[in-house]
């Protein structure tokens, strides 16, 4: 058995995964089964926001999410019972039996494979699990489960140097699986990650230039020097010298990609885009390796083609920054319009709570009063209406119907029989018992809606906590009201500088590709009408000072004509 770990930050992302599968790739029938423990269902999106939700409960969790995939050699194919054994006794030995998580089988690879979802953050204590040396526990109890099920051994020389007390901080490795997946994906060259000690020798050298560097161009340019240079990986970034790498995060805290942006005043998209643009326009400008030209004719054709040249670089740059400007602006729209709909399911989710929980408080009194009425009916039917009671219950709990139980062998009634004469007492005892079971199955009823009502306010819960995290993160991203205000302003203001120095020519004569263009142009038509109702604006406003200054001499003149 092989189980690697994976920690992350949200887990509605990787349980839309393994249950339905990649994006443009959907396929929920590779979920052969799936389990959850310390929670009430095996749903993705409940899961998620119930998961979610338990975060809150710690300040420090900052990747509360802990994968740990579980696989299986072709050739063994355990059942369920040993996979779950399996799975329970890893999450035992690592100490997370009391957190919340979830275990998915999936039948869609060459081999036999589970995932395990766990919550690192206690559901009750709120406090965050200790993940010290857990590749470590994690073989041994996989070890130890694979001589106790009589399973194949799986050779781990991690394992046994870290017993020994002799893991070699020189020792290279090779690429990872996921590296080489990725690189099967992105058609690149797998790279390893550098030993501990080349790691240390490699920091030593870096770390300053990154303390000193004030622009993008000035750090890569000091990396260049050793080789080195930075590449971006998923959400963060890569140190490598094209064979093997290190993660950024590794040089320090002072190397976080928000710091340096903050220090440089731009990100590293705009750097990336502006660092291209200067390359396109040095490579279209440079000069031509052609001999001297043998006529002055050709020397001025020549000339020609350079400015001609020059004046294409020249535009392409415009353009290309033109479609920055505008690719942010987009974007900052699309994020702001995410907030307002997440806004509204988070309000729309707090109106459903209250309106739950008026159901809820309604439906408690109606079971208060159904309580009481089903006591006043056994006070009218039996001399000892709580001991009848307590027999009920007894033989409900055993398993008997309501309309299965002899309500004269429960206890004595009131009043008497005899010789077929009945007492005001018993008859009205008799009415009583006619009148229990209607008691009993409106009491009934309404406890089944107190449960489902119960069940609703949980789901509308974890839902709450999902928008509410979307409402969250999505005003991280653009900023509070009044800031949000200020910068989208900036930012169409910046489109519409870079836009307006465009003719729509140069536009469709870029080297762009036709969805570029296309999104250029709207901006750009969208950039020449906002023109024109500003100049129609300003044309209505000036003609509306002219007709009140107009008016004003009039009455003024009229006033002068009356005096005299």
């Amino acid at each position: 058995m092989i189980g690697n770990p994976y920690k992350g930050k949200g887990f509605k992302g990787l349980l839309q995964y393994l249950h339905y599968g990649r994006k443009g790739e959907e396929n929920p029938h590779r979920v052969v089964w799936s389990e959850a423990r310390n929670l009430p269902s095996t749903d993705p999106r409940v899961v998620a926001g119930i998961m979610r939700a338990t975060t809150e409960l710690s300040r420090g969790a900052k990747r509360p999410v802990y994968h740990l995939p579980i696989s299986w050699p072709p050739e063994e194919q355990p059942p369920k019972e040993v996979q779950m054994q399996v799975a329970e006794q890893l999450i035992a030995d690592l100490g997370l039996s009391e957190h919340q998580h979830l275990i998915v089988a999936h039948d869609d690879g060459d081999c036999p494979h589970i995932h395990i979802v766990v919550n690192t953050v206690h559901p009750e204590s709120g406090r965050v699990w200790n993940a010290w040396r857990d590749v470590y526990r994690i073989m041994e109890s996989l070890e130890r489960q694979e001589q106790e099920l009589g399973l194949r051994i799986v050779d781990r020389p991690d394992l046994d140097e870290w017993r020994k007390g002799e893991k070699d901080p020189d020792r290279k490795k090779d690429p990872s699986r996921g590296e080489k997946l990725r690189a099967a994906r992105e058609d690149d060259a797998p790279l390893a990650k550098w030993s501990e000690t080349e790691m240390r020798r490699i920091r030593a050298d870096i770390t300053n230039h990154f303390k000193d560097a004030t622009s993008w161009a000035e750090l890569e340019a000091k990396l260049e020097a050793h080789g080195l240079h930075m590449r971006r990986a998923g959400q963060g970034f890569r140190i490598t010298d094209g064979e093997y790498f290190m993660t950024l995060s590794k040089v320090g805290k002072h190397a976080r990609q928000d710091r340096l942006e903050a220090r440089f005043q731009e990100t590293w998209e705009a750097y990336e885009i502006d660092r291209d643009i200067d390359r396109d326009v040095a490579d279209q400008l440079e000069p031509p390796d052609a001999e001297r030209p043998d006529s002055i004719l050709d020397e001025l054709a020549q000339d020609a083609d350079r400015q001609e040249a020059q004046v294409k670089a020249e535009a392409n740059a415009r353009v290309k920054h033109a479609l920055l400007a505008a690719n942010r602006y987009a974007y900052f729209r699309s994020q702001e319009n995410q907030a307002k709909e997440a806004a509204q399911r988070h309000a729309k989710d707090r109106r459903a709570i209250r309106r739950v929980q008026w159901i809820k408080e309604r439906v408690a009194d109606d079971i208060g009063k159904g309580n009481a009425e089903f006591e006043e009916v056994c006070s009218q039917l039996y001399r000892n209406p709580r001991a009848a009671w307590a027999e009920i219950d007894r033989r409900l709990k055993a398993g008997e119907s309501f309309d299965e139980i002899d309500l004269d062998t429960v206890g004595k009634k009131k009043g008497w029989k005899f010789l077929g004469f009945r007492s005001k007492g018993r008859k009205e005892a008799n009415e009583a018992a006619r009148a229990l079971p209607r008691a009993h199955r409106k009491l009934e009823r309404l406890r089944n809606q107190w449960e489902i009502t119960q069940h609703d306010e949980m789901e509308l819960h974890a839902r709450l906590g999902a928008s509410e995290t979307a409402y969250n993160d999505a005003v991280v991203q653009i900023g509070e009201r009044d800031d949000r205000r200020k910068r989208g302003l900036e930012l169409w203001r910046e489109r519409q500088r870079a836009v307006s120095q465009l003719t729509e020519r140069e536009i469709w004569q870029s080297d762009l590709v036709e969805d570029e263009k296309e999104h250029l142009a709207k901006a750009w038509e969208e950039t020449l009408d906002s023109e024109r109702r500003r100049e129609t604006k300003g044309q209505r406003n000036e003609t509306m000072r002219d007709y009140y200054k107009i008016l004003y001499e009039r009455t003024r003149n009229e006033e002068k004509s009356r005096e005299r």
